[in-house]
């Protein structure tokens, strides 16, 4: 498998999930000219809104983690692209469940179901990097880049076990926990790292 492509490839199933949260979000048919109308039936997709920004954030931070992964990365082989299937379907299917838990935020279902599709994607993304670290992808040292992904990777897997048992009785609470990950991400300027091959094998 070609290096390239797979990232092309990737970056495309990353966009293409991120464009489709949008979808989610329904015309509001109200009568001509009732503005208040019209702000109320807005209103009422609130809960869309909350869960679109979250899961925007999901996908975001898997392309992130996924660049810091693959920046270095010199062999790609079948493990690696099988890994990165796995990962891409879930982030494809995060729009579904996306979806399913702003129609139904506060039902334990549709909070189990996006509880799944993130720790499964978590789950795959974990793979992934570890065996690109352990496999000598990067035919030396892995990169900076790269074990903080592996790191942020591991805590976010042990988070979302936490957030799929909160998701069967409390929903909410689940939700609140996957914001507190995108927060942790966002603080995670090591993924960001780009320099010569040298100075990004250097140790934080």
């Amino acid at each position: 498998m070609n290096q390239h492509r797979l990232e092309v490839y990737s970056d495309g199933i990353f966009a293409i999930a991120a464009t489709l949260l949008i979808l989610n979000f329904s015309l509001p048919l109200v009568s001509a000219g009732n503005n208040g109308q019209l702000m109320l039936r807005l209103i009422e997709q609130w809960p869309k809104a909350v869960v679109y920004l979250l899961s925007f954030g999901v996908i975001a931070n898997y392309w992130r983690i996924h660049a810091a992964i693959f920046r270095y990365v010199k062999v790609v082989d079948h493990k690696t692209t099988m890994y990165n299937i796995m990962l891409l379907a879930m982030a494809a299917f995060v729009p579904y469940a996306t979806n399913v838990a702003g129609t139904y935020p506060t039902l334990p279902a549709a909070a189990v179901l996006y509880s799944l599709v993130l720790l499964l994607a978590a789950i795959a993304g974990k793979a992934m990097a570890h065996h690109l670290i352990t496999s000598n992808a990067y035919r030396g040292e892995a990169p900076i880049g790269a074990r903080g992904a592996d790191r942020r990777i591991t805590v976010a897997i042990y988070v979302r076990v936490i957030g799929l048992v909160f998701a069967f009785f409390l929903p909410i609470v689940s939700y609140a926990i996957y914001w507190i990950m995108i927060l942790y991400f966002v603080l995670g300027s090591e993924l960001d790292v780009y320099s010569s091959a040298a100075e990004e094998t250097v140790a934080v």
